[in-house]
């Protein structure tokens, strides 16, 4: 009999490389800080379930280049997809990949689209916080100051769509983000860990896979 998990199991799988100080990733930065610091302390091979998720991510990441890309779209064109960004600050670097970058032909405007898949669209109120942050980083870094968040449920292929709007005063704060990261780990100082500091965020200690590292290691200003 055919194990078809194994199979795709084994198809997914790829060697995690160590990822090194100096270089940075959008995706990551508006995560708990702490749990950012102990990816690069302590790398962790990436589960089984995990890389299914993220293939099913790049699967509809392509379905919606499809429909942008379709002539039975006409209000929209596909300018790029996938579009790198490199960020040179002081003695780093932050670099990664824009999903998608349209022109509205209706007010020849172009918008940054970045698209995140969910299990359920409905539930999807308000745009996650690390998505906005990351969306803001790219539209600094590009200059393209109008973005948003899209949406795809899993399961149903509905959509929401977020306007996130260019804000100079986040972007600048996302750049201090970073450079505070590149310090703690430059000079192996533990972050505070972020996620604990609210009941609003605390929730992601639950599924983190370093909360066990976390609280042994936890320090007075945790709470500061």
């Amino acid at each position: 009999m055919i194990d078809f998990n194994k199979m795709i199991d084994r198809y997914l799988f790829r060697e995690q490389s160590a990822k090194k100080a100096g270089r940075y990733y959008p995706s990551e930065i508006g995560s708990c800080l702490r749990k950012v610091w102990y990816s690069y302390k302590f790398p962790q091979s990436v589960q089984p379930h995990l890389l299914r998720i993220f293939e099913l991510g790049n699967i509809l990441h392509d379905f919606v280049v499809k429909v942008m890309q379709s002539d039975k779209n006409p209000e929209v064109e596909l300018l790029q997809f996938e579009l790198p960004i490199k960020l040179e600050v002081d003695d780093f670097v932050v670099s990664g990949r824009i999903d998608d970058l349209i022109l509205l032909k209706a007010d020849g405007k172009s918008i940054l689209v970045e698209v995140k898949s969910c299990k359920s669209v409905s539930f999807v109120r308000e745009p996650q916080q690390s998505h906005a942050t990351q969306l803001q980083l790219y539209m600094h870094a590009t200059g393209v100051h109008n973005g948003v968040l899209l949406y795809i449920d899993k399961t149903t292929l509905e959509s929401k769509v977020f306007t996130i709007p260019y804000d100079v005063i986040k972007a600048a704060d996302i750049i201090v983000r970073f450079k505070t990261l590149h310090t703690t780990l430059t000079n192996d100082i533990l972050p505070v860990a972020e996620a604990k500091q609210s009941y609003a965020s605390s929730w992601l200690c639950r599924y983190c896979e370093y909360k066990a590292l976390c609280d042994k290691n936890a320090k007075t200003n945790d709470t500061a």
